[in-house]
């Protein structure tokens, strides 16, 4: 039986860009639009445009898609009308010292602010001392100050005329240190006397106890008044600031508040004018502060005193013509929230520490967006709670951390509300497992934004391929490429992509190949970079990865690996299976065998029994089984114990790929009818025996090529892969060449009787309506079988 029919030849397999197409669509300009990624920009420009709540955008999609590039440019193609953006800015609460206050201002306006209330500073400390220096508030301050000082004088003066009746001194004595202090002493003969030389007198009998015991209750007595004057003269000095910061206040009042009453008047919002308000009522309270160096009579001076009127801007959107836009690339806590700065002791201690309280990349974003790796920023369990915690609020709370020199302060900052719009960036299923995983996630991102990793191949994505290899080498200073360089640039982007009709949209990789295909060029002498050059940095990058492969293959041409890709054998098949690196995948072949005999213990699989499969691949062979079942055992019972088992294969085994091979395997065991051992095998199959596609069939098929390649290509070797794989087919040149030549061969098929064809020669036969096989065909061969099997069985049992 002819098998020609199911042979591909080499215009169907073919995907190949001609150089005439390159030059017709060369001249475009890359970049002025996002092709073949119309899903994940309408998500994109719906994400950004609807401000509500939860409206967040989460892309997703494979490095190197561009989704960076196109995120960048649809949020700064977004002009919101009117553009209302907002700085923020900490200021001192005056009645909440530890809680800082935060205030909004419109764009630019925190600045203005800013100096707005340092001018307000300086004129105040122009007021206090223009007011010092005039000639009406020195007159009431002296007279105060006399008044005092006479009254001070006078109570002083009566209470040493009284120690001086009853016989004491006031004294200053001076310790051994340097310090004075203030005592009491007897005096005697005019001088004073130490207790110390009357207590001697008074154990020698010069003086007597009950005398000496008298004079030191009285002494007593008099230090308890003593310290009482002090006490009452200290506060006399303090009621005298007092009286005198009144008057200073009275004042000054009418122009302190003539200069709040203009900032007042520049900021309409409420929250601000309460602080300004505050602001008047703190600097009329505190005027002494605003004094000059030489008041030194001030007790209790802060050694930072004016921080306290200080504005901490954290952002400043003035001049910004659109939303601003902030990339994060180290999405820690601090960076992402802001942080209160650490530091030594600094004058105002934890009063002045709204001061080094500083600005996270959210709060820079806020009216914009905001960019983040989402793989790195799920590593900080932490900073994702607390983002979910910002974006559920629409409130910002920075807050001190530990360090190593402990907390940084113990203020509480107010909450600033705050809108704004975080894109992250994460792979393929990413979005999914958070979506299943996180309640909170699917409220807060409504928006996924799916970048897909190829796109059509078409006139209008081969020009953006074109454009795309002359911008990067104009960019780079790479080497002239020739429409042949670009065509096999643009069939290589074909096979990224895994489908003929289809080109991959991983221009990082495609920029990659044509750096190394430049370097090529440079080592070769050549002065531009042709299709040549493209298909060695193609055959170098596959043959620095390929150490596994070559190995692998070494042993199957050693015979450490027992494979043969010649002559014909009963139930063995040479199956296919792809090795994947990650950066590099390849196919070698694999002997896949099954045994058989009469029994009742079914399809056994020698993977599954010793640990070795995968729940897919367990699947598959009870699938086998079910084909069997479905297309012999209708009448009869399945009578039969049979093993399938990939042969030398010391590792899991996981996919469906090779249960058509099995299959085959297992019919040729049963038939006793030899299989083609020059033609691999791959392909899914189903109950029904269907032949179903599989992924990798390129690295499968090319696998396959090479090892037969080493062996000595006959003519007659090739692969037979499911037909609607052929979409899938993206060869090498090499391979290419040879299937026009016709010294190998692929075959697609459709059903499992197909394949039995291909592989045996014979006609597979098709049940007629009693569910009787044509004689001589294949299936009557295996129905044949399996009927002397049972009825083996039967007689056994009985």
């Amino acid at each position: 039986m002819s098998v020609e029919r199911f042979k591909l030849n080499h215009e169907q397999l073919n995907y190949a860009v001609s150089a005439d197409d390159v030059r017709r669509l060369d001249g475009g300009d890359w970049g002025k639009a996002i092709i073949g990624q119309p899903r994940a920009l309408e998500a994109l420009e719906m994400g950004t445009s609807i401000r509500g709540r939860g409206y967040n955008l989460f892309v997703t999609g494979v490095p190197g898609t561009g989704r960076r590039t196109a995120v960048l440019r649809c949020l700064n193609a977004y002009k919101p009308e009117p553009l209302a953006l907002k700085d923020y800015a900490y200021v001192y609460d005056f009645r909440s010292p530890l809680t800082p206050r935060a205030l909004s201002f419109p764009a630019g306006k925190a600045r203005e602010f800013k100096k707005e209330i340092h001018g307000f500073i300086e004129n105040v400390k122009k007021l206090v001392a223009m007011q010092a220096e005039s000639g009406e508030f020195k007159k009431r301050k002296e007279e105060l100050v006399a008044s005092w000082e006479d009254e001070e004088n006078g109570r002083l003066a009566a209470f040493e005329a009284e120690l001086a009746a009853e016989g004491f001194r006031i004294v200053q004595l001076q310790s051994d240190d340097g310090q004075t202090a203030t005592d009491i002493m007897p005096v005697q003969d005019g001088e004073t006397v130490a207790f110390e030389d009357l207590q001697a007198k008074a154990q020698g009998g010069a003086l007597a106890e009950e005398a000496f015991s008298k004079l030191r209750e009285r002494y007593f007595s008099h230090m308890d008044r003593m310290r009482l004057l002090f006490v009452e003269l200290k506060r006399g000095r303090t009621a005298l600031e007092q009286r005198v910061d009144a008057l200073r206040k009275e004042a000054l009042e009418p122009l302190v508040h003539a200069e709040t009453d203009f900032i007042t008047r520049l900021y309409p919002e409420e929250k601000i004018r309460d602080w300004l308000r505050e602001l008047e009522r703190d600097t009329l309270g505190h005027l002494y502060l605003f004094q000059g160096k030489d008041d030194e009579a001030r007790p209790h001076r802060h050694k930072a005193p004016l921080s306290r009127y200080g504005i901490n801007l954290l952002t400043n959107n003035g001049g910004a013509a659109a939303p601003p836009i902030v990339m994060e690339s180290n999405p820690s806590y601090a960076n992402l929230f802001g942080a209160i700065d650490q530091g030594g002791e600094e004058p105002g201690g934890d009063k002045a520490a709204y001061l080094k309280i500083r600005a996270g990349s959210i709060l820079k974003a806020a009216g914009g967006f905001l960019v983040v790796q989402a793989e790195d920023l799920l590593q900080d369990e932490e900073a994702w709670s607390a983002l979910k915690r910002v974006l559920r609020s629409g409130k910002l709370e920075i807050q001190s951390q530990s360090g190593p020199f402990g907390q940084a302060a113990s203020i509480k900052p107010e909450a600033i509300e705050l809108d704004v719009k975080v894109v992250l960036i994460g792979g393929e299923m990413l979005y999914d497992a958070l979506y299943q995983a996180d309640p909170d996630f699917q409220k807060l991102f409504k928006v996924s934004a799916e970048f897909d990793s190829s796109m059509p191949r078409n006139d209008d994505s081969i020009r953006e391929y074109v454009s795309f290899s002359r911008k990067i080498s104009r960019e780079e200073g790479l080497r002239e490429m020739s429409a042949e360089g670009i065509a096999a640039v643009i069939e290589y982007g074909t096979r990224l992509s895994e489908y003929k009709d289809r080109l991959s949209t991983r221009f990082s990789r495609i920029a990659d190949l044509l750096r190394e295909a430049d370097y090529r060029a440079a080592k070769t002498g050549k002065e531009g970079i042709g299709a040549e050059e493209v298909e060695a940095a193609v055959r170098m990058r596959a043959w620095m990865s390929d150490l596994p492969e070559e190995k692998l293959a070494d042993m199957i041409m050693s015979g450490q690996i027992i494979l043969t890709a010649a002559g014909s054998c009963v139930g063995r098949v040479n199956g296919l299976a792809v090795h994947d690196r990650g950066y590099y995948a390849f196919g070698l072949p694999a002997v896949i065998s099954a045994q058989v005999s009469p029994g009742e213990s079914g399809v056994i699989n020698i993977e599954g029994e010793s640990g070795l499969s995968g729940e897919i691949y367990d699947k598959a062979v009870l699938i086998v089984e079910g084909f069997l079942r479905s297309r012999y055992a209708r009448d009869i019972p399945l009578a039969v114990s049979a093993s399938i088992c990939f042969e030398q294969s010391y590792t899991a085994v996981e996919g469906d790929s090779a249960s058509s091979t099995a299959v085959y395997a297992l019919l040729s065991a049963i038939a006793r009818v030899p299989l083609r051992q020059d033609i691999a095998v791959t392909g899914s199959v189903n109950q029904m025996g269907q032949i179903q596609p599989v992924g990798g069939v390129s690295e499968k098929v090319e696998g396959f090529y090479q090892i037969c390649k080493r062996v000595g290509l006959s003519g007659s070797q090739g692969v037979l892969v499911p037909r609607q794989n052929m979409a899938n087919l993206t060869l090498s040149r090499e391979l290419m060449a040879a299937i026009r030549d016709g010294t190998f061969s692929i075959y697609a098929v459709s059903t499992i009787d197909e394949g039995i064809e291909v592989l045996t020669g014979l006609e597979a036969g098709e049940a007629d309506r009693k569910g009787q096989f044509p004689s001589g065909s294949f299936n009557a061969l295996v129905a044949a079988e399996l009927r002397r099997m049972a009825d083996t069985v039967k007689e056994y049992l009985n």
